[in-house]
């Protein structure tokens, strides 16, 4: 079932209308959902899809010439083009008169392969494809790659693309429609643990039980994304066991830059080439308290959900799961502590859940600024945290999240009120967003004051 990746679908089918030459650029990645989007974009449209591999120059020259060969009724036995300009040439050539998409997926494997493909490419934008209506789409999952070979300022292909789209995990809403009709509450904590990566949620089977999904999925030895994290690191990353230590420093509690270097043993400037790339994959972030950007308050924080499971749950207990014990290691060490987990996971559902009601207007203001905030309380000396303030020209918004089995009460909210004063707002409104609820005292407090609004996500 394809859901979701409506904006994306939007772009791509505004760029095929067009009558003009359009050139796409596509990445994200691995399993966040690339080729199934671009195969529901093309599943009613003039198309020629190739997806490159790991090979030499002919073998690549070779698949896509039978490719386009099979799409132009020709026979498959007819031999390969002698070059990629004059494969190039022949597309120009069907696409002169009607509109035709060609995709090339996993670009990077080509460009490897070939390594004039980007300057040929180039050749063909700016003369050849300019007078036809071909609609070129590059796709790639190495992010690294395509920021700096294909959309950098040093690339050959710099400027020529008429669109580009990063694509993201999914948004809990979307997990939500993908996963129905489980529960909510399993949805979200399946949501956080698989990170909302589309490949992942393939992988969930809705007619059992949460537990019996993650006790497949993480606490089997067999289980598909058991080792996941750890393939993923040495699929994209040179020095797997370095990033493995960063992110294992990270889970247990090393949130800063000279922390996390003594905990591994690496000098703090070698640190942060490390970091960033961590950062491009989406696996970690790097966060300042909202209206700050001194590096001194700067936190790092495991931003993928399922690696975040991954680190807390999986790695402390792989010996008991290579025994078969998966069912025991959630009982004892899983189950309780889920509502822990989720804290953070609950977080980035009511960011997906606030960025939306901004969007439609749903908001006392327009919010051009949101995040988290941290920082010293002088009178109580101790430091403080609010999960999100959302800014405006008018007005500033403080958000309580609460993934907890009690509704939220009078002292939650009185909490987030005081402190709210610490930053001095003008006119400030409250949101409480809660698992499950509220008790009769606070319900009357925002009965009794317009500016608190209460959200449960069960409702």
């Amino acid at each position: 079932m394809f859901v979701g990746r409506e904006k994306e679908l939007q772009i791509l089918n505004k760029q095929y209308e067009s009558s003009n030459f359009e050139f796409t650029v596509l990445y994200g990645r691995r399993r966040i959902g690339k080729t199934q989007l671009l195969k529901e974009f093309i599943k009613d449209k003039n198309a020629i899809y190739y997806m490159a591999i790991e090979a030499g120059y002919n073998t690549n020259l070779n698949l896509l010439s039978k490719n386009i060969y099979s799409h132009t009724e020709k026979s498959s036995y007819l031999s390969p083009f002698p070059d990629f300009n004059q494969l190039f040439n022949y597309v120009s050539d069907i696409s002169k008169d009607r509109r035709l998409v060609l995709i090339i997926d996993e670009y990077p494997y080509l460009a490897q392969s070939v390594p004039e493909i980007s300057s040929i490419i180039q050749n063909f934008c700016d003369h050849e494809w300019k007078n036809t209506k071909l609609h070129l789409v590059l796709c790639g999952s190495s992010m690294s790659f395509i920021e700096n070979e294909v959309l950098g300022i040093r690339s050959p292909l710099y400027g020529r693309r008429t669109a580009q789209i990063k694509l993201k995990s999914f948004t809990y809403f979307e997990t939500e429609k993908y996963l129905y009709p489980m529960k909510k509450e399993d949805i979200a904590i399946l949501h956080y643990a698989t990170g909302g990566i589309a490949e992942y949620l393939t992988y969930i089977d809705t007619n059992t039980s949460l537990k019996e999904n993650l006790i497949s999925l993480f606490l089997k030895d067999s289980g598909r994304l058991y080792e996941e994290p750890i393939n993923f690191l040495k699929q994209e990353l040179r020095e797997p066991k370095v990033y493995h230590n960063i992110l294992n420093a990270i889970a247990n509690g090393s949130t800063k830059n000279n922390t996390i270097a003594t905990k591994i043993n690496i000098q703090t400037g070698a640190l942060n080439r490390y970091l960033d790339n961590l950062i491009e994959l989406g696996i970690i972030i790097k966060e300042f308290p909202i209206n700050e950007d001194s590096t001194r308050k700067s936190i790092y924080r495991i931003a993928d959900g399922s690696f975040k499971f991954w680190y807390q749950f999986v790695l402390p207990n792989m010996s008991a799961i290579e025994l078969g014990l998966g069912e025991d290691v959630y009982d004892e060490s899983i189950k309780d502590y889920l509502n822990s987990y989720m804290g953070e996971g609950f977080e980035k559902i009511f960011y997906d859940y606030f960025d939306k009601l901004n969007q439609d207007g749903k908001l006392p203001s327009l919010f051009t600024k949101r995040g988290r905030w941290w920082g010293n309380n002088p009178i109580l000396k101790r430091e403080e945290e609010i999960d999100l303030i959302g800014i405006s020209k008018t007005i500033t918004l403080f958000a309580e999240v609460k993934w907890n089995k009690d509704p939220i009460d009078l002292k939650i909210a009185q909490s987030l009120i005081n402190k709210s004063l610490l930053l001095k707002p003008k006119k400030a409104f409250y949101i409480l967003f809660s698992k499950n609820g509220f008790t009769e005292s606070v319900q009357r407090l925002s009965r009794e004051e317009d500016n608190i609004e209460l959200i449960s996500f069960l409702d």
